[in-house]
């Protein structure tokens, strides 16, 4: 007896938001269409077609068509089309039933990524807790996207720590992806040299980075190139190759320039300005900071915001508290909407605007100790840990309170012996 009639049935109707009394009427009973969904029983042809005709639902299903379909909505997650990854979400939302199908699963695996790349936070949410609740079934190929799809989840939510470990875990599965291997084991390495280069974990990123690199150039991916250039340039300025990372920062801004993408243009003249801010050419800094500000002008505030932090300290390593002041109060203004989930710089701008108006007192030791380290604990991130300790350390350095000075810059320092112990370099 094929049940996935009945199914389809059943499917179509709540969809049409039809009861069973409005759907049978005039064709069979009620309790027969209820057997008929529940696959008691076989429906004969012509009952078939005159329910599928109140339903306006084709009566039969192109198995390999839905299946390319599929596969076409899965490559526009992949490259990350957010136009297309919506017009193939909406299509079979509407049209599809995947009660049924093989692929449901991996459907609902991919629904996931698709939350993420819009950025819906309730859904993703939901979603992730219920793929959680049924990832024990899983065969093989929906076991590589679920960690993958992890590793998006943890890094949309700061926790990069945890992204690597997923990424990591999925690189086990690489021979698991049921369409372009290639495509999807040079996604998964750029992805882990972005997550490692949040960490600092510099060798790892050039590794991962350089061969996802090798690999763009070949199918000439423009974007991709450029995104790789730019994690070649922090990892060299991190081991203080400055001239390297220019080097890098300016390939990628002149690739980024060719594939029109104003995003990328716009962060390699960001990390050119901390380049020149470690050279101690505060007035080049802050050109490519301004130009980097002015290409953001159009993306997410939590996009605007990076340019708008430098140059509001790069003043105040200046000493021009005017305009240090002037750009606090814009990234005040403008993550005023945002969390600290949604970006780091949220905890920033506030602790500057005690640094930069002079009032360290208590409400600004309980900002650092009661909010701000507890965050930067709770998604791992060491390194920006290790930078408020010290923050923390100087005020009371500066106060005379010598003791809990030598106490942080203590703590802050072990912190940074961790961040480095056991990287490759």
């Amino acid at each position: 007896m094929d049940k996935k009639i009945g199914h389809r049935i059943k499917y179509h109707r709540l969809k049409s938001r039809m009861t069973q009394t409005e759907l049978s009427n005039g064709v069979i009973s009620v309790s027969y269409l209820s057997k008929i969904e529940n696959g008691e029983v076989e429906p004969r042809q012509e009952v078939v077609s005159l329910l599928s005709k109140k339903l306006n639902m084709e009566l039969e299903v192109d198995d390999q068509r839905d299946i390319e379909f599929l596969k076409s909505w899965f490559r526009h997650l992949l490259v990350g089309n957010q136009k297309e990854a919506t017009k193939g979400y909406q299509h079979m939302e509407e049209n599809m039933d995947i009660s049924d199908t093989s692929y449901r699963k991996l459907i609902d695996i991919h629904k996931l990524s698709y939350y993420i790349l819009m950025n819906d936070k309730a859904k993703k949410e939901k979603q992730y807790k219920y793929l959680h609740s049924i990832s024990h079934s899983f065969t093989e190929a929906e076991t590589y996207y679920w960690y993958k799809f992890m590793g998006d989840y943890h890094f949309s939510l700061l926790s990069f720590k945890k992204a690597l470990s997923f990424y990591q875990r999925t690189e086990d599965y690489l021979r698991y992806p049921i369409y372009s291997l290639k495509d999807e084991e040079n996604d998964l390495y750029f992805l882990i040299a972005l997550s490692a280069s949040k960490l600092r974990q510099t060798h790892h990123t050039f590794s991962y980075a350089t061969r996802a690199l090798d690999y763009y150039q070949k199918v000439y991916n423009l974007k991709r190139c450029a995104e790789c250039h730019i994690l070649l340039g922090i990892s060299y300025r991190r081991t203080s190759e400055l001239d390297k990372a220019k080097e890098s920062y300016q390939l990628a801004a002149t690739i980024a320039e060719l594939a029109h993408e104003d995003l990328l243009f716009a962060l390699c003249n960001q990390n050119l300005g901390k380049v020149y801010s470690l050279l101690n050419k505060s007035e080049e800094a802050i050109e490519y900071y301004l130009k980097s500000y002015e290409l953001h002008a159009s993306e997410p505030i939590s996009d605007q915001i990076v340019p708008v932090s430098s140059l509001m300290k790069e003043y105040y390593q200046k000493g021009d508290r005017v305009n240090a002041e002037k750009w606090l109060q814009k990234g005040l203004d403008l993550s005023e909407s945002l969390t600290p989930l949604d970006s780091i710089y949220v905890y920033e701008f506030k602790v500057y605007w005690h640094l930069i108006h002079g009032i360290e007192d208590k409400e600004f030791v309980n900002l650092l100790t009661k909010k701000v380290l507890p965050f930067l604990d709770e998604i791992q991130l060491s390194y920006e840990k290790y930078k408020y300790l010290k923050i923390l350390a100087d005020y009371y350095f500066d106060n005379r309170k010598y003791k809990l000075a030598a106490s942080y810059y203590n703590y802050a320092n072990s912190v940074l012996s961790g961040v480095y112990k056991g990287r490759w370099w």
